[in-house]
């Protein structure tokens, strides 16, 4: 929502809004933009009131639309904007934000009449960029099926696992909602794709024989490549970049932007896309990574303070956390690294549980918060933590099942800042982890180390 009020702003609009009175990452997008209390009401002179799927029920919205004002939700916004412009829609349980933010940083470098809206920032910049009106790049979420709503052109698929446990009843659930986004694609679109997901692409290759089909991965069409200068490529490209990032998962989101930001400016140019254009593409294109600064809030150094190294990343799922203890581990193999966790919602917690112990024992500390309250229906249940904190003890110094040597639960910030700053010592990396507010806790720790 932050992202899309900045885009607003951008294409000269008058924008003002109403949020929490929590902190986010993403409230930088909204310098400049006049931000009233939740329920401060919609101005009489609104032309249109967009709002986040998770507030429909706020006063606000149901005075607008008594008033007369038009109303659409945070997608029904984003399919309208789909509508008018070429539209890559990049997707996947996992990657979708870091993946767009790539995209987003070649599509500048190269002068594309393009825009960008997903749910955080380059770390270089505070605003959304707006370069034109011809192309659109999206974060396109499969949650509660928002993504369906979408014309999408160039469809960007990173990987597909169990998510959302409030919406979907399984991974078959989450597998029948990607093949219905494939089936409702504009004609002749472009489908890019892990090559781990070869069995499920099948299935959507018989029924849209119309679109261009391109996988990624280490058995697709698309192979990363290190050379002997240590810098990376596509396999078949002759140019190459080179990234501090040493987690395969992450160059491979590097390598989806690189593709989808090729495939979307052929469309713009109205070239063909196949796999032989989008890899001369890709060359012109793929050195422009060497200067991506980084997305706010993945795997971010936000600072460093008497030897501990402060991170900040948005994984809330097991599988993002697993990529991002690797990427640190890769970065600082002889540090101990010690996470505040907050967990993202009761049914994930509890539907996950298995999966986030096994993971979170990889970290030599794990400091456990209640579940962060989101506006979801499920959301916070300290029992889901505790529970998790309870199952986390019992690996403590187990070493078989990872290098867990201590685990506490801290039922408020408060106790979270004490408990971090009388524990971490020079040398450790703290890394505040999920989809809730605990970014900001970072501050008061540190100042109190």
């Amino acid at each position: 929502m932050s992202h899309l009020a900045s885009l607003l702003a951008q294409c000269g609009n008058r924008v003002e809004g109403e949020d929490v009175s929590e902190d986010f990452f993403t409230s930088a997008l909204l310098d400049g933009i006049s931000i009233n209390p939740l329920s401060t009401g919609c101005p009489d002179d609104a032309d249109v009131l967009i709002y986040s799927s998770s507030h429909e029920r706020l006063s606000t919205v149901e005075n607008a639309r008594k008033k007369g004002i038009r109303t659409l939700s945070y997608p029904e916004a984003i399919a309208e904007l789909s509508k008018k412009r070429i539209c890559a829609g990049i997707s996947g349980t996992h990657g979708k934000t870091t993946t767009c933010a790539a995209a987003d940083w070649i599509l500048r470098k190269a002068g594309s009449p393009c825009s960008a809206v997903y749910g955080s920032f380059l770390q270089s910049d505070t605003c959304a960029w707006h370069g034109g009106d011809e192309g659109l790049l999206v974060e396109a979420c499969e949650y509660r099926d928002h993504f369906l709503l979408y014309s999408i052109d160039v469809f960007v698929v990173t990987s597909i696992a169990f998510d959302h446990p409030d919406w979907f009843e399984d991974l078959s659930a989450v597998r029948k909602s990607f093949s219905e986004r494939v089936r409702r694609l504009e004609r002749n679109a472009t489908v890019i794709y892990s090559s781990r997901l070869e069995r499920q692409a099948r299935d959507w290759k018989s029924e849209r024989p119309d679109v261009t089909f391109i996988s990624c991965g280490p058995s697709g069409d698309f192979r990363l490549e290190e050379r002997a200068d240590s810098s990376r490529s596509l396999s078949g490209l002759a140019s190459s970049f080179t990234s501090d990032e040493k987690n395969l998962q992450i160059l491979y989101d590097y390598a989806y932007a690189l593709l989808a930001s090729s495939a979307l400016m052929l469309k713009i140019e109205g070239q063909e896309v196949t796999e032989s254009t989008i890899r001369l593409k890709a060359d012109e294109l793929i050195g422009f990574l060497t200067s991506f600064p980084g997305v706010t809030a993945r795997g971010e150094k936000v600072l460093e303070k008497d030897g501990v190294m402060f991170i900040d990343d948005y994984a809330h799922h097991p599988d993002e956390i697993r990529v991002c203890l690797d990427s640190l581990r890769r970065k600082y193999p002889s540090h101990r690294i010690v996470a505040l966790f907050m967990p993202h919602t009761a049914s994930r917690t509890e539907s996950l549980m298995k999966d986030f112990v096994n993971v979170l024992s990889g970290f030599d500390a794990v400091f456990i918060q209640p579940v962060y309250a989101s506006a979801r229906a499920d959301g916070g249940n300290a029992d889901s933590s505790a529970k998790l904190y309870e199952n986390l003890t019992k690996r403590v110094f187990r070493t078989f099942y990872g290098r867990l040597a201590v685990v506490s639960y801290v039922k408020s910030d408060q106790d979270a800042v004490s408990s971090l700053s009388s524990f971490l010592e020079s040398g450790d990396v703290l890394v505040t982890l999920g989809a809730g507010d605990n970014r900001k806790l970072i501050g008061r720790i540190a100042q109190a180390l």
